[in-house]
């Protein structure tokens, strides 16, 4: 299994869908990824894009760079793979805002779960809520 298989596979894993959804969780630019999905073990990436990669896709930069170490990801039942992609993703974002923002994201996830596959209440207008405001301001960029 080539390198690009293993980012490949990982990716899928993850339900990571696209390169660019790969280099926002990784930090890794997305040129990179390509490279490295099109070119494989003919292209030399630094161990540091590898760590970076490895961290975004829960595994190690050995089995991802070399294949060292083998990863069997544990199936566990009742888990969306697809949504833990999103949930990386979404958790990466959120670190950057303040926790006001985070506290409004969590409830407009939770409302739409809570009514995920339901059809509208009869009488009850089908149009979805506007989010509440807050006086905080636009979001700040938190290190």
């Amino acid at each position: 299994m080539s390198l690009a298989d293993r980012l490949r596979a990982q990716m899928r894993w993850r339900g990571i869908k696209s390169q660019n959804q790969l280099s926002r969780l990784s930090g890794v630019p997305q040129s990179s990824i390509h490279r490295l999905l099109v070119r494989g073990d003919s292209y030399d990436a630094s161990w540091r894009t590898l760590e970076r990669l490895a961290q975004a896709l829960n595994t190690t930069a050995s089995w991802l760079g070399a294949g060292h170490v083998p990863h069997a990801p544990a199936s566990s039942p009742g888990v969306n793979r697809p949504a833990l992609g999103y949930a990386a993703e979404l958790s990466a974002l959120m670190t950057r805002l303040p926790e006001s923002a985070c506290r409004q994201i969590l409830s407009l996830v939770r409302m739409l779960a809570e009514g995920a596959g339901k059809p509208p209440a009869p009488g009850k207008n089908a149009e979805p809520r506007a989010i509440p405001q807050t006086d905080a301001g636009p979001p700040s960029q938190h290190a």
